[in-house]
């Protein structure tokens, strides 16, 4: 397939790509690298050749243990790409050919009223890259125009990937549920790729505070690299943080129950705890009393928005937010089985591993 953009050379585009796939059922490790057909783009989509895609936690769970489920299988897996846009389907205004775009995980309806009043990670119809769609471990994707936003110039390609998810993921949290703003006190419990992106993205938001908890001796120490002023080993954060007074905002990036107490119970009066961590624990936050006199609240949070995520390129492109951790090992296509049991292992030093999906392909 050949497709020419407006005073632009013709794009030789080929039928078909290698991708990784889930193979097998959920959690059978069956994943393999083969050929797909290359999708095309149809109305209001883009084509896009996809040169970075980062390794979730979420895929390891679809790959090795089952719990988290896929839409189907055999599906390509995948959901934080980079790429240069390729092709344009019918009626496609806002994207030319030959940007280089991050693409925004989540594919929403447009339609229903969390989407209409901004809201669209609540879609009903939501539907996430490599998990009830086609991903991003391949050399193509096709994907709605609107969820393609434009690199900015001087920014690379690794962070343009992983700012989709591990950064814009804990740019949502911090931000627009935790509420964070200049002078805000934070505590992060757990301190993996996202919550060290919490760290980073708090202080640059202006907190006074930061605490970074982590049982690890590694993972406290890349939390300070981040920003961190404090990190406390759990069985001695909480008296810390109460002889502090508390904090303002506590986020959970763990997914489990004893973690998230600890996080309401570090709350100051006032004070909001973030959940981000999934697990399958029941959550318990304490007595309704407390919750009333000292008027705390517990929220949700998940993934984000497209314009979180276009501030979150902003923000690393701009030097304002700084995350020396985030983007660890690229890998080609080919290592992608051994790069998933590295992060379902912990083996990846606290940051993202990306795969490079050109690599070794050879077109």
């Amino acid at each position: 397939m050949t497709v020419t953009a407006d005073g632009s050379a013709p794009v030789s585009i080929p039928t078909s790509m290698s991708a990784a796939v889930l193979r097998g059922s959920v959690g059978s490790g069956d994943v393999v690298v083969m050929e797909r057909p290359v999708p095309t783009a149809g109305a209001g989509e883009v084509l896009v050749r996809l040169l970075l895609s980062g390794i979730c936690g979420s895929d390891v769970h679809f790959v090795f243990d089952g719990t988290a489920q896929t839409a189907y299988t055999p599906i390509i897996l995948g959901h934080e790409p980079v790429g240069v846009v390729v092709a344009l389907g019918e009626g496609v205004t806002n994207v030319d050919i030959g940007k280089r775009v991050s693409i925004v995980p989540l594919v929403t309806c447009m339609e229903c009223h969390h989407c209409l009043a901004g809201r669209t990670v609540l879609c009903a119809k939501r539907m996430c890259l490599g998990a009830d769609c086609e991903g991003a471990y391949a050399e193509y994707i096709v994907v709605p125009a609107r969820n393609c936003l434009v690199v900015p110039d001087g920014l690379s390609d690794e962070l343009a990937a992983v700012a989709t998810d591990s950064v814009a993921t804990a740019y949502h949290a911090v931000a627009y549920r935790g509420g964070v703003v200049p002078g805000s006190r934070v505590a992060v419990w757990g301190t993996g790729g996202l919550g060290l992106s919490a760290v980073g993205i708090a202080r640059t938001l202006g907190a006074s505070v930061v605490v970074a908890v982590d049982p690890r001796p590694e993972a406290r120490q890349w939390a300070l690299e981040t920003g961190a002023d404090e990190a406390l080993e759990p069985d001695v954060a909480l008296d810390r943080i109460t002889a502090m007074g508390g904090v303002d905002v506590a986020l959970e990036f763990v997914g489990r129950q004893a973690t998230a107490e600890l996080a309401v119970r570090s709350l100051d009066h006032g004070g909001r705890a973030v959940v981000v961590g999934v697990g399958f624990d029941q959550l318990s936050a304490g007595r309704i009393m407390t919750f009333v006199l000292r008027e705390r609240s517990v929220v949700g949070s998940y993934g984000s928005e497209p314009h979180e995520v276009a501030t979150s390129l902003d923000l690393m492109a701009s030097g304002e937010l700084v995350l020396p951790r985030v983007v660890g090992d690229v890998i080609p296509l080919s290592a992608i089985l051994d790069g998933l049991a590295r992060v379902r292992d912990g083996r990846t030093g606290g940051s993202r591993i990306v795969v490079d999906v050109t690599a070794g392909v050879g077109r």
